[in-house]
């Protein structure tokens, strides 16, 4: 993956080892990590600032992720964000009800440090999309 300077990415997952594995990964290739300890404090985050992309964990207390997304396609509507479940759907149902609300993506923790990277890269550089 390359590097990404100046970017800027909020990360909400109310674990702390989410959070510090994500801007561990993150920074070194040059990108501002924001992070958020549950949906309500990414929401005022996000109200505070732009953000290139928003990484948000379903199960946050507060606000849910999907919550949170409903209320940043409020405010704008092309904002990238990427959704972190801690279950996988066989059905992916929820999948798809996710992607409904505008999520570029859906991961599963686990979630792979090249599968996180391969989003992140495929969701900054989707087209007609703007921070």
């Amino acid at each position: 993956m390359k590097s990404l300077p100046g970017k800027c990415i909020l990360i909400a997952d109310d674990e702390e080892g989410i959070r510090d594995l994500f801007r561990f990964t993150l920074e070194p290739l040059g990108v501002e990590v924001v992070t958020a300890t549950d949906g309500w404090e990414a929401f005022e985050a996000f109200q505070a600032r732009p953000f290139d992309l928003v990484i948000l964990d379903v199960h946050m207390p507060r606000l849910s992720g999907p919550e949170v997304l409903v209320k940043i396609r409020a405010l704008r509507p092309t904002q990238r964000v990427l959704v972190v479940s801690s279950s996988s759907d066989a059905s992916h149902a929820f999948e798809q009800r996710v992607s409904e609300y505008g999520a570029s993506a859906c991961l599963y923790k686990p979630v792979e440090l090249d599968e996180l990277l391969g989003a992140i890269d495929r969701a900054l550089s989707e087209e007609g999309h703007a921070a």
